[in-house]
């Protein structure tokens, strides 16, 4: 893949909007979770934290870059399967 072909999409608006803001409250959690921590913690605390600070901004950037650059997000952001649902019986 050549970063050439890297292509923004726009349809489907909403859910690319609402992934975003999902990744970006990855990123924000993750960001308090590596690097809130001071002192006052103990370090074995501020180690777990950081570890899951770091792994909340991988998830953060993977929601953010899979919302624009996914052409086809009825398989990445969940949505029910067909047939099944509140008014739907399984087929």
């Amino acid at each position: 893949m050549y970063l050439a072909d890297v292509r923004i999409h726009t349809n489907q608006p909403a859910i690319r909007v609402l992934g975003t803001l999902l990744g970006f409250g990855f990123l924000a959690v993750g960001a308090y979770a590596a690097f809130g921590a001071d002192d006052a913690v103990p370090a074995l605390a501020r180690e777990r934290s950081g570890w899951f600070g770091i792994t909340a901004l991988i998830g953060g950037v993977w929601a953010v870059a899979v919302s624009w650059f996914d052409a086809d997000l009825s398989g990445v952001w969940c949505r029910s399967p067909r047939g099944t649902g509140a008014d739907n019986e399984p087929n």
